[in-house]
């Protein structure tokens, strides 16, 4: 495990730098906690499973702790939850954070409180597991009040892109079951246990297709030439914007949000944007 001191001695911009699409989608998943913070009193917050964005793993909830909620995490690799302690040691946010691990196997099982957290939640996370349906009844049992679920969306153009041409190695590799991107069966058994779908959507769409892959690679696979050193300027760090080491990351990030802040309806922005998500509420 790497010291705080020696971790802190590092510029986090560089050290963690996770590529413009991820940094994007971050911030616009933050624009829709600030409104369910407004209206909700959101003190302890469980997303369950973590695993599902690219980038640094584990700092989806980094919001909610620094709006000063308790936040609690579930993951299936130990040595991955290991790290994730370490980012939020960064951060400072240590004494806000709690982990559990929960095999795989048994996910759909997590010995939690029932009814203990204001909000349970997770992005991209569902599609790891067959069982995901029994996973969602989960999130429901634990929470007290809200549930929010996020998936990749189909009907944007880079999805087939990605699942056919681009990264068919990520979708064997991980045994990624595409039903948990159908919103329409999210819905179905959300429905069931009689939650009241309050928010409904498409959001995290920039003016770029959704491949999941860094900008070199994309070029490497396409055949085209990758330049040998990085652009100093074309560094994108959600940590160190979370440390207050890059305060200018939000404003250089709203430069690209112009499709998704026009006026344009969900029906046209449902074929661009990456991902879709719904907000429940226990009757």
């Amino acid at each position: 495990m790497v010291s705080e001191n020696k971790e802190t001695e590092k510029d986090l911009r560089t050290s963690y730098d996770e590529g413009l699409g991820t940094v994007y989608e971050r911030f616009r998943l933050n624009y829709i906690f600030q409104r369910l913070l407004k209206s909700y009193d959101l003190k302890n917050v469980l997303e369950y499973p973590i695993y599902g964005m690219t980038g640094v793993d584990g700092i989806n909830s980094v919001y909610f702790a620094q709006q000063m909620a308790n936040v609690e995490l579930v993951d299936c690799d130990e040595k991955r939850l290991e790290k994730v302690k370490n980012y939020w040691q960064l951060l400072k946010l240590e004494d806000r954070l709690v982990t559990h691990y929960i095999p795989k196997n048994d996910m759909s099982n997590a010995a939690l409180p029932e009814n203990g957290y204001d909000l349970v939640w997770n992005f991209a996370a569902l599609w790891f597991y067959h069982d995901a349906e029994n996973i969602i009844r989960r999130m429901i049992s634990l929470s007290g009040n809200l549930i929010m679920i996020s998936v990749n969306n189909p009907l944007q153009i880079g999805y087939p892109l990605r699942k056919f041409l681009l990264d068919k190695e990520f979708f064997i590799k991980n045994d990624i079951d595409t039903r948990w991107v159908q919103m329409s069966r999210i819905k179905s058994i959300i429905r069931t246990q009689g939650l009241e779908i309050i928010e409904e959507g498409v959001f995290d769409t920039p003016p770029w297709p959704d491949t999941c892959l860094p900008v070199a690679d994309l070029k490497r696979k396409l055949g085209l030439k990758v330049p040998d050193k990085k652009n100093p300027d074309w560094i994108w760090s959600m940590l160190a914007w979370y440390a207050g080491e890059d305060n200018e990351l939000e404003a250089k990030v709203r430069r690209f949000m112009f499709i998704e802040d026009s006026p344009l309806p969900q029906f046209l922005k449902q074929f661009w944007s990456h991902h879709r998500y719904l907000i429940a509420r226990k009757k």
